[in-house]
This record gives structure tokens, sequence and C-alpha cells, in this order.
């Protein structure tokens, strides 16, 4: 009797001498309260086999994503610790006060199904749609308990500091579940609370478009490698998880293994906290040395690897006119006032052939792929030695480099027309001529001049929307990108939205960097027709040339100049070709096809869309043909229409869910 009470008091004390140990540690860790936090958002958050791919690492490569400034190597190849690198500063940074939350920021319409094409992003990581906190490290996409027109591609960032509950070594995994989607993750854990000291640990991609109905898993990823980390109680380390996912579901968590166990398991709340706090108010981060460092440049390194190359005649030059070919006029034979009845003028246009061959072709697999078709080479040739010719004749004092770029487009049985880039070494230097030229069966190269393109025209830019907010932002930063190359000052955007309630789109437009742009509101039923001749109807100058545009879309550097140079004003309007991105893909990992059904891209000078009549906004009252019409019009009066692909114009996938006033889904 007296062996059994002696024992259950042991084991009474014991209890609560755990039960102290646990309370000391749990306030140990906890310095904040509920009322601190600010109220959470509620945010939304292959064919794949047993071989997954993992591509993470242990060790920190130089591919590393890091915020901050940019970090060194040491001797061993792995970035300098702020110890290594002999500072003798002590770190100011230290997380929020607000443990048991992390900090979560979601990126709507992130395209693309690799986190590397979330950093694409002109907002990552410093503008997300959403800010916000979570309690766990576990995101759960579900496209289909989202709002309609919120369904389709998101990226997700988490990130906190980490405070071990023991010293030892740790391993990490990152476990999937419900995989019905195509998606990557990657798992960031830094050296201490800087984040500018963070290593990648793991990395893993499903491969493109499972099957959404056969939901797989679950699975983990675990680094390559070692499995485990050496970390210190009392020690506060930044991490960073990140996903990217596209349609379907997943649910996808980060898991440790501690020094005291022997199973993977949730990391619990008392062990991590907030990296920074947000305003109540705002949703932005509160002041302090952390949010400074968090919204630091990112290296150079790490964006220009995954920022697209420019395309053939993607880069735009000065233009000079040197004239030294005799005149000439053009009449194309396939031209000329006619009836086109509804819906056939698509068969009436021809596309141009292209010298030097482009990069417009492509392979799917051992598929090829539709691209401009080339000059033959032969008669590429023969342009060249006769504008060579011509030119040495001239005696301008200049001498011709080579050709840069030629169109071509067969005039039936009597010659072909040229649009003739050539560069030419002058004495001041080397300029870039544009014109179109013609050449005759009799082999003479004459200068068309009653066909010449009008250099500096202004372009305006017309789009039609609602709710696409994420895309205006898009469209900004594409010709933001495009004025710094160019700094063409000729160019204006024209929004025409639709009383949009996802975002405030003038708000966007304001806070960008554009030079021109107009906004336009309307109420009402969206109509593509009736908001794109509305942007018409803002354009007074008939001497400017009037381009509309889907949403969607990336534009070429060279997109406004190639307008202008296949806009011929009461002759030719232009309606370009864009490559349509197949689901998941992007436009530095190329997949899908040229769109040639197409005339959503349109070009004409203000006066000629007076001419034709502009759009039906009677018959054409939601999405949908509008174009067709349009082109049968502009080749009724007379008018030719360019056509060719030009490099660089894609227009990325995404599901017509919620859009221009649908309820269900039209096709993916």
């Amino acid at each position: 009797m007296n062996k059994l009470a002696g024992r259950t008091i042991i084991a009474i004390i014991a209890v609560m001498a755990l039960v102290l140990l646990i309370e000391y540690y749990r306030l140990s860790f906890r310095s904040g309260t509920q009322e601190d936090l600010v109220t959470e958002k509620q945010c939304p958050e292959s064919k794949v086999t047993g071989e997954s791919k993992v591509t993470g690492e242990s060790k920190v490569t130089d591919e590393s994503k890091v915020t901050g400034q940019p970090r060194q190597l040491n001797s061993k190849g792995k970035f300098r610790t702020t110890e290594e690198s002999g500072s003798t500063e002590q770190s100011t940074l230290s997380g929020s006060k607000i443990t048991g939350h992390l900090n979560y920021d979601v990126w709507k319409y992130a395209v693309g199904v690799l986190v590397d094409d979330l950093r694409l992003k002109r907002d990552f990581p410093h503008k997300p749609t959403t800010r916000s906190t979570a309690q766990s490290l576990r995101v759960v996409f579900n496209e289909f308990s989202l709002d309609i027109n919120d369904r389709g591609i998101y990226g997700h960032r988490m990130y906190g500091v980490l405070y071990p509950p023991t010293t030892g070594d740790y391993s990490f995994i990152v476990e999937l579940t419900q995989v019905s989607c195509s998606c990557s993750v990657e798992f960031w854990l830094s050296t201490d609370i800087d984040p500018r000291n963070s290593r990648k640990l793991i990395s893993a991609e499903m491969p493109y478009m499972v099957d959404y109905n056969t939901p797989i898993g679950p699975m983990s990823y675990v680094p390559a490698g070692s499995t485990s980390v050496s970390l210190h109680s009392g020690k506060a380390y930044f991490f960073e998880f990140l996903e990217k996912a596209f349609n379907g579901m997943v649910i996808s968590e980060v898991k440790w293994r501690t020094p005291l166990e022997t199973k993977f398991t949730s990391i619990p709340p008392i062990s991590f906290a907030m990296a920074v706090e947000l305003n109540k108010t705002t949703g932005q981060y509160v002041e302090s040395p952390m949010a400074t460092a968090l919204l630091g440049p990112l290296p150079t390194s790490v964006l220009q690897s995954h920022r697209r190359t420019n395309f053939v005649g993607d880069t735009v030059y000065p233009i000079t006119q040197i004239n030294v070919l005799p005149p000439c006029e053009f009449k194309p034979e396939y031209v000329s006032k006619h009836y086109v009845a509804p819906y056939t003028g698509v068969s009436q246009v021809f596309e141009s052939t292209v010298y030097p061959p482009d990069d417009t072709w492509f392979r799917k697999g051992t598929e090829p792929g539709a691209g401009n078709s080339p000059v033959n080479q032969k008669i590429a040739l023969d342009v060249i030695t006769l504008y060579k010719k011509a030119f040495d004749e001239a005696k301008t004092g200049g001498e011709v480099v080579g050709l840069h770029y030629m169109e071509q487009t067969k005039n039936r049985d009597s010659g072909s027309r040229f649009l003739l880039e050539m560069d030419i070494m002058m004495t001041d230097g080397l300029v870039h001529t544009s014109e179109f030229v013609y050449l005759q069966n009799d082999n003479k190269l004459c200068h068309l001049s009653n066909l010449q393109w009008t250099p500096n025209a202004d372009v305006y830019l017309v789009v039609s929307l609602k709710n696409l907010g994420e895309w205006v932002k898009h469209l900004c930063y594409n010709l933001e990108d495009l004025y710094a190359q160019t700094h063409d000052d000729h160019f204006e955007l024209v929004v025409v939205d639709y009383d949009s309630q996802d975002t405030n789109v003038e708000s966007i437009m304001k806070n960008s960097a554009l030079k021109r742009w107009k906004y336009i509101k309307k109420t009402g039923p969206f109509s593509r027709s009736g908001g794109l001749q509305a942007g018409i109807d803002y354009v007074t100058d008939p001497n400017s040339i009037v381009m509309t545009i889907d949403m969607h879309l990336t534009l070429p550097m060279g997109f406004v100049e190639y307008t202008r140079r296949h806009v011929i004003q009461g002759k030719m309007g232009y309606a370009p070709m864009f490559f349509r991105l197949g689901p998941g893909y992007t436009e530095t990992n190329v997949n899908g096809f040229w769109e040639f059904n197409t005339y959503g891209v349109y070009g004409l000078y203000k006066s000629d869309w007076k001419v034709i009549g502009g759009f039906n906004t009677k018959l054409f009252t939601k999405w949908g043909g509008e174009d067709w019409d349009v082109l049968d019009k502009t080749l009724a009066k007379g008018y030719e229409v360019f056509r060719i692909r030009p490099p660089g114009l894609v227009h990325y996938y995404h599901t017509r869910d919620g859009l221009w006033n649908t309820a269900k889904s039209q096709s993916r």
C-alpha cells in the first residue's frame, strides 16, 4: 500500500512538473495578445507518378530567390552569412509580437504553374492582391469553392519567424494531398532571422494538367541531399513557403520532425510568429526594420533570369528615310470594293511571308507547329542586291550593312510588295530604314510612293472589360516596359470599364507609370463592341491610329511601332494573329497555337473607322462575331487587311467563368 501511494505521489509530481514546463515554454514564446491581431481577410486560397519530380537542394545555389541585398558566396559555394561577411553589427531585425499567426500573401491571376512563373509578376513580392494572416503552414487551394469570377490561377506566399522548441536536427517536408491540379511548391529557411540569408530546402513541381476528376495523394517532398538542418532553441529563423496552383484542387502543408519526435507533424502555432505586423486599417506592413528588409529590392539576377528574352523583330530602332529607289504606285489585284457576305471576309485575307525566318515556329514534342512562312531565299537576295545597287549609285555617303527584316505580299501574277527594312552605316552612325518597295516581274525594284507609313503617328490602344482588374495591372506593366525601351510618347491606353466590382480600375491606371491613358466608365451589361466603339469615339484626330486589343495579352516591345508600319491611311488595316498559350503555359514556357480565326486585335486610322462605320453595337451586344463583321466591312470598302504572326504577341489561357455576364463556363 505504501509502495502504491509512493508511486502515485511520484507520478503526480512528474505530471505537475511537465505542466509547469509546458507553461513556461508557452509563455517564453508568446508575447502578444489576441487583441493585437489584424482582422483576417478570407483569402482564396501531372499525370502524377510515384517518381515525383524533386528539384530542391539543401545547399544554397546562386539561383536562390531572396529579398534585400544581393549576397556573396563563401569559399564553400554557399551564401555568406552576416558573421562570414565580417560584420560586427548585431541584426536589428525581429519578428512581430504576434505569435500563432504568420503572414499570408495571395496573388490572383498569376499565370503559369511554377513558382518561377509567380516571380515573373511585376508586383511580386511587394504588391500581392491581398495581405492577411494564417494560423498554420497549410494552403488549401480549391478553385471550385471560390467565387466564379476568382477561379483559375493563384500564387500563395506564407512567411514568418520560426522558434524551435529545442536545439537539435530538424527535418522538413512539404506534404501534398487531394492533388487534382498542376502546381509547384518551395520552402525556404534562413540561417537566422534575416530574410537575406534564406536558403531553399525544398522545391517540387507537379507535371502539367493532371486529371481534375481523380485527386491523388498524399505525397511528401523532402530536400535532395541532407534531410535535416541544425536549429537552436531561443533563436529566431525567417521562413517562407511558396505555392503556385493552376485549376483544380491541392492541399499543401509544411511539416517538421523535431529532435524529440520520430514522425513528421504539423508545426504548432506556438512555434511561429508573423514576420511583420499589418496595419489594421490599410492592411499594409507596419513600419519596422523587418518590413524594410521585406520591401527591399530583389537582386537583379533573380528578376533577369526569369524575364522573357526579346523576340526577333522585337527591338525598335530609330527610323531614317533614305529614298534611293525610283518611285512607283501599287494597286493590289486582290483588293476591290465589293459586296462581302457576312462572315466570309476571313477567306479573303492572305498571309505575308518573312525573311529571315523568325521564331514564330514552335514544336510540341515531335509535332511541328505553324509559324510565318519564309520568303524564298533567292527572291530575298535579289531584292537586297537590287537595293544595294541603287543605294551605291545614289552616292549618299553611306553603306548598306545588311538586311534587318523583310515581309513579302504577293500581288498574284504581277510581282510582289515588300516591307523592306535595311541597316545603313552613315557618317554619323548606324541607321535603320523601313519602306514599302515593289519588285516587278521584269526584276526592277521601285519605291511605293502611294503606300508609305507615318512615323510618330499617335496610336490609341483600346480595350473593353469588366472585372479584370488584375489583367489591367498586367497590361499597364507591359506598356510601362514598352515605354521604358522605346521612349515612344505617341501611344495612349484607353480602357473602357463596365463598372468593375473586383477592383478600382481607374486607381490602377492612376498609380501606373504610363504617360498617356484614358479611363472611360460605362454602366449596364458588358458589351465588347459597345466598349470598343466608345474607345474609338473618344479619339477625335482622324490622322491617329486606333488599335483594338484583347485582354490577357502580352504585347511585344515593337508592337506600337509595327502597328504604325502596317496601318496605311485610306488603304490598309492591320490584324495581327496572336499565339494562344495552352493551360498553365507562359511566354517563357511556350505551348499552344497561333489563333488565325480571331480578328480581335485590329487597327485602322480613325478616319477609316468612320468610313467603315465602326462596330455594330446593336447586333453584337455581348461577345463574339463583332470582329468578323468589322473585317467584312473593311474589305467591302476596298481596304487591304495585313495579316501576320508577330513574334512575342501571346495570349494567356483563362476560363470564361463569370466573364461578359455569362453564368457558366463556355470553354477552358
